[in-house]
């Protein structure tokens, strides 16, 4: 059998080693019908934050992480027109308008420079900064801006008719140029004042670009490269043309690869060119249709280049895609098998067998031909519906074949197709064909063919020249129905169902797991080997990793769809540790710890028909092509995002004025309590991968992943808060924790501290008042009730001295009646008016509890005059007062010395008695206290003896009255005696003013 060789170029399409451009980059288009307000982009400028700037001719655009916002004339800009953007050292943004001056952008707002300020025109074609200056190209002159007072100079080609238009500035040894459509190269002077000097005439430059020493010139219809040490020469320079366009714009690549904007004017000879040998047009590899390429911009660190075109909008071009295409038209990759160094892909026309040497193209129709050899040759009755197999079309044309899979066993590559089983070669001869028709086939460990079917039962073949095989009916319950998956390894093969679970054949017998009760998971569909286990894949997208030994059946882990991006599993493979996972909307590659999703954003897309795992990369089969991922430089990567920033701060819908140091304390009132913060990223190349959570404090769980980056923080209670933001970044698998935010609502002031403490003090001020109003009325009702009680007490001793009235008067009365009893009209007379005076006295003082201290020595004396009397004046009386005691001042209970005088002449003198004597001694003892004494030299009595003066009356009257005024008996009333020789009572007294 002759073997078909496949094309050269698509040899080179497939492995790219023959023809680096085989390969396409992943580019997208940017136009008026999504993201940009023109379609015409003048300008393009990646700034030092890895924004990009897009100029058009009606608005400005900035573009960082998929999020474009535009400015107008309504936003502060100067006219919306823009053909030329930069960037100063201060990092503010400066805008170039064809027609109204200049816009520089300090991030917040516009300030607008133009002629009216001092520039020489207003139409901005190039912008160049150069030490402390902005230099602007404008259609008419050179105007340079100082960049700290923004004082203008300009300079105009005074006397030439031709208009000095500015296409382009560049720097050689320390000096800068600025080169002209029309009026040739200028040299601008930095010594003295601002001027150009003219070096050359060159004519028609379009745009001048530097490359170590060498300057490109873009002209009519090429470009030159020359020295510029002698391009700047006055003499005229020739140098070779090169090119075939107008290009207006240059950048050049990390790898040192000069792209160039190309756009004819007249002639459809624009595009996109690498300035190369060949002058080679990028245009088509990097999917950009049009001709009319103007500008171009390149952003180092994600290396991406960006085209603007004045029709169609913006590109964006992955220079080093991460996933690489290579492109074969017409050819849907269905399958990749591989054998001792060679590989094998089916494809919608047919197999290729490529080695290191050769390869091999086996077409459709070569397959049928061996078909239809077998069907003429064969002496085997065919298979047949009715025997349980699953029937061949044998009138199946060759454009009709489809292939189901591609597997290996026995050095042979294994092709089941609609038109039978084929086992070929490495040399791509075929070995064996079976005229079987089987959607899903595998071997067992010794190369045994297992063929299943998914209504008809399981045969294995074990003699296939003879058509001998052991047949499993297909209501056995071990028996594996509706198969789409196996996998062979050492021991066991295994099989899939989507209705019936895993089944296992090994040593000549299948098992069914769901029948045996191992495992009860119905709905499964892929299976392929992983770390010494098994990955299983559901029908509804969970995946379970399966450790299956002799001893145990154990599911190891289990990878949720909630976990995968996608809900169909279209393959399964792995890599070392890693398990890789396609869906329909890209591939996850799941680690330990690690998620990594890769999609369109990345450059694939779908349909995925197979993959394989071949050195360090994948490469996935899809219409048209190839994808190759490279695990390793996947599983590398860093984490991109390094820094989350807040953009906006709103507090209850008010935008509120970022500080400086936002991560300070803000403090905000009680009813300050809805926040909504709006933060990003550094840029990052897959802004659609970033996911964010936030936490309020560090105590808390993360919330629900989203892609929104913002948070809406509603009613939040009085508290401290520490907004954390996560950013789960799907395109490494790692995440990236940062604080954008504290702040501290304040309580109202009913819930502060001061507040409870101020509502503690008039608590206990009330509380206080209380207790003093009560205390006060306690006091009031104790006072009152003293009074009450003085008044009982008062009215006690008036009682008393009621009583001590009748006592003396029954005295007095003996006496008169002594005096009428022996005839001494005269001394009772005397005797009657004395007594008379002192019940008058008797009368004014007994309803007072207390009297001047004068009074009472006047009551007493008139006291002793009618008791003398009675003794016929036998008694010699004397009063002794301290001179220190004022008696109008001083007052003393009423009568209370009377008693013990009174019992001095009833009980201490006789008429016998010799030289009687009286001394009634007052002493001051103290401020508030007197002491009275009251000596006699009467008759006295002992301590132990019987005296009438213990038994007295009147003595115990006055002891109940000193008792009553709260006197201490003991201490206040002392009576010494002696017999013959007299007694001395002392008597101390409060003084009361």
């Amino acid at each position: 059998m002759r073997s078909y060789k496949i094309s050269k170029s698509f040899i080179c399409f497939l492995f790219c080693v023959q023809c680096i451009w085989a390969q396409n980059f992943p580019s997208r288009n940017y136009s008026a019908a999504n993201e940009l307000p023109n379609n015409a982009v003048r300008a393009l400028f990646v700034d030092s934050n890895n924004v990009l700037w897009i100029g058009t001719e009606n608005g400005i655009v900035s573009k960082q992480n998929n999020i474009f916002q535009s400015y107008f004339e309504e936003d502060g800009l100067a006219l919306n027109s823009c053909w030329a953007i930069t960037e100063d050292k201060q990092k503010r943004i400066w805008f170039g308008s064809y027609g109204g001056g200049i816009s520089v952008f300090d991030g917040d707002d516009f300030k607008i420079i133009s002629t009216k300020d001092g520039l020489v025109h207003d139409e901005i074609v190039h912008l160049f900064p150069y030490k402390d200056y902005m230099y602007v190209g404008t259609s008419d002159g050179v105007s340079r801006v100082d960049l700290k007072t923004f004082d203008i100079q300009s300079w105009k080609n005074e006397g030439s008719e031709a208009l000095l238009r500015v296409s382009g500035f560049f720097e050689f040894e320390e000096e800068l140029y600025v080169t002209t459509y029309r009026t040739g190269v200028f040299k601008i002077s930095s010594e003295g004042s601002f001027s150009l000097k003219q070096v050359n005439d060159q004519k028609y430059i379009y745009s001048a670009f530097v490359e170590n020493n060498s300057l490109f010139s873009s002209n009519k219809g090429h470009y030159t490269k020359s020295e510029i040490s002698e391009y700047i020469k006055s003499e005229d320079l020739v140098s070779e043309e090169l090119g075939s366009s107008i290009i207006w714009d240059y950048v050049k690549t990390r790898d040192s690869t000069i792209y160039a904007a190309a756009w004819g004017i007249y002639d459809s000879n624009g595009g996109v060119f690498e300035l190369n040998e060949d002058f080679s047009n990028r245009s088509n590899s990097f999917g950009i249709p049009g001709k009319d390429i103007f500008s171009l911009a390149y952003d180092a660190l994600f290396q991406r280049l960006y085209v603007g075109t004045l029709n169609s909008g913006l590109y964006e071009i992955q220079l080093e895609p991460l996933i690489k295409f290579e492109e074969l038209k017409g050819h849907y990759i269905k399958g990749f098998a591989k054998i001792n160094g060679t590989s094998a892909y089916i494809h919608d026309e047919g197999i290729q067998i490529i080695s290191s040497s050769d390869s091999i193209d086996i077409p459709l129709r070569k397959f049928k031909n061996w078909q239809q050899n077998y069907i003429d040759t064969t002496s085997l009755p065919l298979p047949k519906h009715e025997d349980h197999f699953y029937e061949l079309d044998h009138s199946t044309a060759a454009s009709d074949i489809k292939f189901y899979d591609i597997k290996t066993s026995n050095n042979q590559y294994w092709i089941n197709a609609n038109i039978g089983l084929f086992a070929i070669n490495q040399d791509g001869k075929l070995d064996t064909y079976l005229p079987l028709h089987s959607e899903e086939i595998n071997f067992t460990n010794d190369g045994t063919l297992i063929e299943t079917n998914p209504y008809g039962g399981v045969r294995v073949y074990n003699d296939l020249e003879t058509f001998s095989y052991q047949y499993y009916p297909q209501d056995h319950k071990d028996t594996p129905t509706m198969v789409v998956s196996s996998l062979q390894t050492e021991n066991k093969t295994y099989f899939t169902s989507v209705f019936s679970g895993l089944y296992s054949y090994e040593e000549g017998r299948f098992k069914s797991l769901l029948n045996s009760k191992i495992w009860k998971e119905k709905n499964l569909r892929h299976i392929i080997s992983y770390n010494d286990n098994l990955a299983i894949s559901s029908e509804f997208g969970d995946v379970y990793i399966i450790r299956d030994r002799p001893e145990s059946f154990e599911i190891v882990r289990k990878i949720p769809r909630a976990s995968i991006q996608g809900n169909t599993i279209s393959f399964l493979n792995s890599y070392d540790t890693t398990l890789i996972i396609g869906t329909e909307r890209g591939i996850t590659l799941v680690e330990e710890n690690r998620i990594i999703f890769l999609d369109e954003e990345q450059g694939l897309e779908q349909p995925f028909f197979s993959s394989k795992i071949e050195n360090d990369e994948l490469h996935i089969g899809s219409e048209n092509g190839i994808f190759r991922v490279n695990i390793e430089e996947i599983l590398a990567s860093s984490n991109r995002v390094i820094e989350i920033q807040l953009k906006d701060l709103s507090i209850n819908n008010s935008v509120y004025d970022l500080p400086e140091n936002i991560l300070n304390d803000l403090d905000l009132d009680y009813d300050e309590n809805t926040v909504l913060l709006n933060f990003s990223t550094n840029t990052h190349p897959y802004p659609k991968k970033l996911q964010y959570q936030y936490r309020l404090n560090q105590d808390e769980e993360w919330s629900t992943p989203t892609s929104n980056s913002e948070i809406l923080l509603p009613y939040l209670p009085a508290n401290e808060y520490e907004v954390q933001v996560r950013v789960l970044d799907s395109s490494t698998g790692l995440t990236y924790s940062q604080n954008v935010l504290n702040f501290n609502i304040k309580p109202p002031f009913w819930k502060t501290w001061w507040f409870f403490t101020y509502i503690f003090l008039a608590i206990m001020a009330i509380v206080y008042a209380i207790y003093k109003y009560e205390l006060a009325k306690n006091k009031r009702f104790e006072r009152q009730k003293r009074a009450i009680q003085r008044r009982f007490e008062e009215t006690k001793m008036e009682a008393l001295l009621a009583q001590m009235n009748p006592h003396f008067i029954f005295n007095a009365m003996n006496s008169i009646q002594n005096y009428i009893m022996d005839s001494d009209i005269d001394n009772a007379t005397i005797f009657l008016g004395d007594f008379a005076k002192l019940i008058r006295l008797n009368l004014d003082h007994c309803t007072k509890p207390t009297i001047l201290l004068v009074e009472e020595i006047e009551y007493l004396q008139s006291y002793i005059r009618v008791e003398n009397t009675r003794m016929n004046n036998a008694v010699e009386v004397h009063f002794e007062l301290d001179p220190t005691i004022d008696t109008y001042d001083v007052e003393v209970p009423t009568m209370i010395l009377q008693t013990f005088v009174e019992n001095v002449f009833v009980h201490a003198f006789t008429v016998e008695s010799i030289d009687p004597r009286l001394d009634i001694i007052f002493t001051k003892l103290d401020e508030h206290a007197l002491c009275c004494k009251i000596i006699d030299n009467g008759s006295g009595f002992s301590a132990t003896g019987k005296n009438p003066l213990h038994n007295s009356k009147g003595l115990s009257l006055v002891k109940e009255r000193l008792a009553l005024l709260d006197y201490d008996i003991e201490d206040a009333l002392n009576i010494e005696s002696e017999p013959e020789k007299g007694t001395v009572v002392s008597l101390k007294l409060r003084l009361q003013r």
